[in-house]
């Protein structure tokens, strides 16, 4: 009787612990400088973020996902990596003043300088808006938590849903 409730206690920890791995991915790839970037391709760090969380518990817990379970399992992931991403961002933007992802804009910027020197006077405005002073508010951060939830959750499930199908297929074989 031990053994199993011992299992299900294993199986537990391992939900938790993937679950957090995945979050954790979440707010890395849309925090840190440049990393940022690689969501600009269909939000690909928040789907791999899903999928690894997916993948974790399943390979380490040993259970059987269905399509719909991963991808609840992995839009959690990406809940619980939303809210910590917004509230990072605004502890970033409120005590440094650094805003998570204007690396790619700045980038975005210096490229239209290269090959638009003829619309100096739009890429200076551009520039001004991006490098002005923001002031956040707790209600900006509550809107910031319920959008970037509202995106990054089910992006997140799907790339579980990519671990299911991928698992599946590889166990086929």
């Amino acid at each position: 009787m031990q053994d199993s409730r011992q299992g299900t206690e294993s199986g537990a920890q391992e939900k938790t612990r993937s679950l957090w791995i995945g979050a954790l991915m979440v707010l890395v790839t849309t925090t840190a400088p440049y990393l940022t970037l690689v969501n600009a391709f269909f939000f690909s760090g928040i789907l791999f973020s899903g999928a690894l969380a997916a993948y974790l518990y399943i390979v380490r817990a040993q259970v059987r996902l269905s399509y719909g379970e991963a991808f609840f399992f992995s839009s959690l992931a990406g809940a619980l990596g939303a809210v910590l991403s917004a509230v990072v961002g605004y502890l970033l933007v409120s005590l440094t003043g650094y805003r998570p992802g204007i690396e790619g804009l700045m980038l975005l910027i210096r490229w239209m300088e290269a090959m638009a020197p003829d619309q100096a006077s739009l890429v200076g405005e551009l520039r001004a808006i991006l490098e002005a002073p923001v002031q956040l508010t707790l209600a900006d951060l509550v809107f910031s938590s319920f959008l970037s939830v509202g995106i990054y959750a089910p992006v997140a499930g799907l790339g579980g849903v990519m671990a299911v199908w991928r698992l599946k297929r590889m166990a086929a074989r």
